[in-house]
C-alpha cells in the first residue's frame, strides 16, 4: 500500500526573491505581530536552520518574527506573514476540514536579482553572513537548494506526504537597471537554471513568477525610457519562462481591485512606488489560500 494514502496530508509554500518577498516598508502594526506559535502554520526558524551545516530541517509553529531564513527584517507584512495569519484564521472558524497544516519557507533579500553580481546569481560565490540588509550576504540559490534538498526527508520523517502549492518568486526588480544587452545575453538562461534546480528539487512543484509592474514609477523616473523598456523585457522573459515549463505561471498584482492604471504607484504601491502596500500583500495571500483551496476541493470530488 501507498503510505501516502494513510499519511496525514500538509502544504509547502515557498517565497523567494527580494524586497517586495520580504515586505519592505510595510511594517506589522503590533497587534498584528504573530508572537504565539501558530497552531497549523509552520516555518524555519533562522536560529537553527540559517546554515549549510543541517542535515535535517527543524521546523517550529510559525511567528512573524525570524522565518526569513535570509535577511533579518521581521514583523512585516509580507505575504508569508498575511497567508500564514489567514491560513490560521481559516481553520480557526472552522474549515479544519478544508486545509491541511501548512509549512512555510522564505528566503529573501532586498535588492537582490538574478544577473551580475547579485545574491540570487548562480555564479555567486558560495557564502553565508547573516545579519539585516547593508550586512547579510548569503549565496541565495546555493542556500535555497540546500534547504529545499531537505524537505523530502523532512516530511517523510514527520509522517506527512505533501503538497507543495507553489514556489512563488517575487523579484526581478533590480535586474532592470542592467543594460539591454546583458540582459538579452544572460537573464532567460539564468533562469532556465534556476527553474531546472527548483524542479529537480520539488518534483517540478508549481512556479509563480509575480509579474513586475511598476510601469508608471518607471517612466516618471526614468524619462529616456531606459528602465521601463527593461521591465517589459523581464516580464516576457517570464513568459517565455511559462511557455518553457508546464508547472509555471505568472501571477498579476494588476488583478487587484484596487489597481489604477496610469497614476504614480498604480494604487498598488506605497509612497515610494517600489514596495507593495499592506493591502495588496494581503489580497495576494488570499488569492494564494482561496486558489489551493479550489483546487483540493476539484481534487476531493
Amino acid at each position: 500500500m501507498n503510505n501516502n494514502h494513510i499519511r496525514q496530508k500538509a502544504a509547502l509554500f515557498v517565497l523567494l526573491g527580494q524586497s517586495n518577498a520580504t515586505g519592505y516598508a510595510v511594517p506589522m502594526r503590533e497587534e498584528d505581530y504573530i508572537t504565539q506559535p501558530l497552531k497549523n502554520v509552520f516555518g524555519l526558524h533562522r536560529s537553527r536552520n540559517q546554515t549549510f551545516d543541517n542535515t535535517e530541517l527543524t521546523w517550529s509553529g510559525y511567528t512573524s518574527h525570524g522565518m526569513n531564513l535570509a535577511e533579518e527584517y521581521d514583523n512585516s507584512y509580507s505575504v508569508a506573514n498575511c497567508l500564514a495569519s489567514l491560513w490560521q484564521e481559516h481553520i480557526d472558524h472552522g474549515n479544519r476540514c478544508s486545509l491541511p497544516d501548512l509549512y512555510i519557507i522564505q528566503i529573501s533579500i532586498g535588492a537582490q536579482g538574478v544577473t551580475g553580481k547579485y545574491m540570487w546569481n548562480p555564479m555567486y560565490d558560495k557564502r553565508l553572513i547573516p545579519g539585516p540588509l547593508g550586512t547579510v550576504d548569503i549565496s541565495l540559490l546555493s542556500f535555497t537548494e540546500h534547504i529545499l534538498s531537505l524537505v523530502p526527508a523532512s516530511f517523510d520523517q514527520r509522517g506527512l506526504a505533501y503538497d507543495t502549492i507553489g514556489i512563488h518568486w517575487r523579484g526581478g526588480e533590480n535586474d532592470i537597471a542592467e543594460q539591454k544587452d546583458i540582459l538579452e545575453n544572460t537573464l532567460e538562461p539564468i533562469y532556465h537554471e534556476i527553474f531546472d534546480k527548483l524542479n529537480a528539487l520539488l518534483s517540478s512543484a508549481p512556479i509563480v513568477l509575480h509579474k513586475i509592474v511598476c510601469h508608471d514609477r518607471a517612466n516618471d523616473l526614468d524619462p529616456t525610457g531606459f528602465q521601463s523598456a527593461n521591465i517589459h523585457y523581464v516580464n516576457e522573459t517570464f513568459e517565455k519562462l511559462c511557455a518553457s515549463y508546464p508547472n509555471a505561471s505568472i501571477f498579476d498584482p494588476q488583478n487587484y481591485p484596487g489597481f489604477v492604471p496610469g497614476v504614480y504607484g498604480n494604487g498598488l504601491f506605497i509612497g515610494d512606488a517600489v514596495h507593495f502596500t499592506e493591502d495588496v500583500n494581503k489580497w495576494t495571500a488570499k488569492c494564494i489560500l482561496e486558489d489551493y483551496a479550489e483546487k483540493l476541493s476539484q481534487s476531493q470530488k
